[in-house]
C-alpha cells in the first residue's frame, strides 16, 4: 500500500531520535473512517530472536 507520503510498507526506516533498522509493516486502519490512516504505520523489528511491533507517527522516522 502507498499512501500520499514518501513511505511504503516494506521500507526501512529509523527514528529521527536514533533507533534499529524498523520495517514498515503496515498502515494503521482507520475505523471511523474507513480507510488507512496516512501518519500512523505500524512497525516490527527484531531484538535478538524476540519480534518487535509498536506504531509510529510519521513524522518521527525517515528512511535509513
Amino acid at each position: 500500500m502507498t499512501t500520499n507520503n514518501e513511505f511504503k510498507v516494506g521500507d526501512i526506516v529509523v527514528l529521527k531520535s536514533g533507533s534499529t533498522a524498523m520495517t514498515i509493516d503496515k498502515f494503521v486502519w482507520n475505523p471511523l473512517k474507513g480507510e488507512y490512516y496516512t501518519d500512523k504505520v505500524e512497525f516490527v523489528w527484531f531484538v535478538k530472536a524476540e519480534l518487535k511491533r509498536e506504531v509510529f507517527q510519521t513524522s518521527s522516522f525517515e528512511h535509513e
